[in-house]
């Protein structure tokens, strides 16, 4: 009898085990989203991570924000004299699986026109566009990284 109830309690306990390991595995989210102080008028980068642990890959298609006049996708390149390339992107791929890392001298997030002060401590609300998973909000604070 003792046997069975262990037997039991051991399947119960990795069913739940592999229930919980599925739940985890679709998540789509947004981490570690910040950004540079800036002056009103003037322009500051964001950057974030952009975490797909689902089975379907996605692409992010737009950038919007309330505290900056236009909002863009930059990708940023240097070359081996240390020169700095951007150009503005349409979408980013966010492959299944995988995640995509906006960092400094490789994607960023462009906004122009600040429509207030960012100084360190503040936050402002970023709304990502996606292909699949649509319309996200998060908060990106402001600091010097």
């Amino acid at each position: 009898m003792k046997m069975r109830r262990f037997r039991v309690g051991l399947l119960v306990s990795l069913f739940m085990l592999v229930l919980s390991a599925c739940v985890n595995a679709g998540e789509f989210k947004i981490m570690d989203a910040w950004i540079e102080p800036g002056k009103i008028g003037s322009t500051s980068e964001a950057y974030l991570i952009i975490s797909n642990a689902t089975d379907t890959s996605d692409s992010l298609e737009s950038i919007n924000s309330d505290a900056a006049s236009s909002v863009e996708i930059l990708s940023q390149d240097q070359d081996k004299s240390g020169l700095i390339t951007m150009k503005v992107i349409e979408s980013v791929p966010v492959p299944a699986q995988q995640e995509v890392i906006f960092k400094p001298g490789k994607l960023a997030i462009a906004l122009t026109g600040l429509k207030q002060d960012l100084e360190p401590g503040d936050t402002i609300d970023l709304f990502l566009n996606f292909k699949n998973a649509g319309k996200m909000t998060i908060q990106a604070k402001v600091n010097n990284h």
